[in-house]
């Protein structure tokens, strides 16, 4: 595939990613609005704790849809259908057995539920049934890996994420009209999480129908299988896999896991609500990454160190000054924001935001590592690093919250960031991926600086919003996000605006102006 395809299918995936966000962003904070009305902070405890449960359960997926996607992406780009029938057949096959262990494991757990959190009895004196609300997510879970998911694969390989992104943005429309509905007649908790499980199966069923009538020639039946050697190697990857997704995936579903056994959901339920904001700030730009990570594996597999080396810089700083934005802007704004949208009484008291703040800027740099490393098949190497990130978090979190309660968790969750996937990760990428092309201490370097521009540009920007345009509600709000939004890329641009990785995403800016204004002339 082209360089100029790939830089479509990214454009094209970005765009209609990011169009899709603000609509789905929008009925997120209206859905929760209303529901924090209604029914209150203990059931955002209840609907996050549960969920979290599930997303513990899903680890036993190993990694499996990142090891296909790698799979996929040559026989892609070469349209070798064949070879595309036997990894889908593998896929399906595989998909299959993990339902059935989800579930497996999911109803051997009901027993536990009412030990896992402090105030389980809480759920039943709200009227709700915790087995039923469990069983529904579970049900949504099981259905997702036995029905749809191998179909949705093929459609992210190949670099066509856009369609998922438009699908889900008219599921998630739907469910919001109809939880809306269910919220302002009826009142009734169980019978909002069911309207989200359906558009969920929905969704996914959509999804899957698109894929069969895109790929047909892919979904026909085929007698060849995965030689065993091959099958022998993949799961390999797979175990490695398991533990990065360990690490990834499960430290926010233990940070819950972890509040809710030791403080209960009425923190848990403030919490969903910094988790809102925490998961606009994180899946913003990571959207970015998912429209350019099929056509990152096509530039990794056919290009030499020195380019892939490159577009890591570029990409790092790129990352740096994106997450910068969002680490800021929730370092100085989360509190003001939860104060005007549900009340001074859901504020978590600093440092709380400055740590959601911190977290979210290693997130970003943590998936940039992440996705390196699998576009460039470094999947063994260190495969143990997640299990010691997932464990370094627990016992922190365990130990501190029961000394500063929510505080601890999340240093927990920084400290596992950065003494297992930030110390550990760059190594590998530039002995491995770049063959020794540059010393890491580069990177470290590098980024440090950039950090320390980050928390000089946050202190500023805090200063300036508690005394510019202050106390005027949703007004003052805006006005300090378009603040916070202009100072880091504008201070990025300054100080680094010698260095080559500047210079590439100044060239690149005009490049995309000069196509739009041939375009608008033409």
């Amino acid at each position: 595939m082209s360089g100029n395809s790939r830089t479509k299918n990214t454009a094209r995936n970005l765009t209609v990613s990011f169009a899709a966000m603000l609509p789905t962003y929008l009925m997120q904070f209206v859905i929760r609005t209303i529901f924090v009305r209604i029914l209150g902070r203990s059931y955002l405890g209840i609907n996050g704790y549960f969920s979290s449960i599930l997303t513990m359960l899903s680890l036993t997926e190993l990694g499996l849809d990142t090891a296909i996607n790698f799979k996929l992406y040559k026989p892609l780009a070469e349209r070798d259908v064949p070879r595309l029938r036997i990894l889908m057949k593998f896929y399906r096959l595989a998909y299959l057995v993990v339902g059935t262990v989800i579930l497996i494991l999911g109803v051997c757990l009901i027993p536990f539920l009412p030990t896992l959190v402090k105030d389980y009895d809480a759920i039943t004196e709200l009227g709700v049934n915790g087995t039923a609300i469990f069983l529904l997510n579970l049900g949504s879970s099981v259905t997702s890996y036995w029905f749809f998911a191998s179909n949705s694969a093929i459609i992210k390989a190949d670099q066509k994420n856009y369609i998922i992104s438009i699908t889900g943005v008219i599921t998630e429309f739907i469910c919001a009209v109809v939880q809306v509905a269910v919220l302002l007649i009826w009142s009734n908790f169980t019978l909002y999480v069911t309207a989200a499980v359906f558009a969920k199966i929905i969704g996914n069923l959509i999804n899957a129908v698109i894929a069969l009538r895109m790929y047909p020639d892919v979904f026909e039946k085929t007698d060849e299988h995965m030689d065993a050697a091959e099958i022998r190697g993949m799961f390999k990857d797979l175990g490695a896999i398991f533990f990065s997704k360990l690490n990834s995936v499960a430290i926010k579903a233990t940070d819950n896991l972890v509040l809710g056994f030791f403080s209960g959901f009425d923190i848990l339920g403030s919490y969903s609500n910094y988790l809102v904001i925490y998961g606009a700030a994180t899946s913003i730009p990571n959207k970015a990454y998912t429209a350019a990570k099929a056509s990152m594996g096509n530039l990794f597999a056919s290009s030499d160190d020195l380019t892939k080396y490159r577009f890591f810089k570029v990409a790092n700083y790129l990352i740096i000054i994106i997450y910068g934005v969002f680490a800021v802007g929730v370092s100085v704004l989360a509190d003001e924001l939860i104060t005007v949208w549900l009340g001074a009484e859901y504020v978590i008291p600093q440092p709380f935001s400055l740590l959601v703040g911190l977290e979210i800027l290693f997130v970003g740099v943590i998936n940039n590592l992440n996705q390196i490393r699998n576009v460039s098949g470094l999947f063994r190497q260190m495969w143990f690093r997640p299990a010691i990130g997932v464990v370094i978090n627990l016992v922190v979190s365990v130990a501190l919250v029961q000394v500063w309660d929510i505080y601890g968790v999340l240093l927990g969750t920084i400290a596992s960031y950065v003494f297992s996937n930030f110390l550990i990760d760059p190594p590998i990428i530039y002995r491995l991926a770049f063959h020794g092309l540059k010393p890491v201490s580069d990177y470290y370097i590098r980024n440090s600086i950039y950090f320390a521009l980050l928390f000089a540009v946050g202190v500023l920007d805090r200063m300036i919003c508690a005394s510019f345009f202050a106390g005027h509600g949703w007004f003052s709000f805006g006005v300090h996000a378009i603040i916070c939004g202009i100072s880091v890329p504008a201070a990025f641009a300054v100080v680094f605006r010698k260095t080559e990785e500047f210079g590439y995403v100044y060239q690149a800016g005009l490049r995309v102006l000069r196509k739009k204004h041939v375009g608008k002339s033409e």
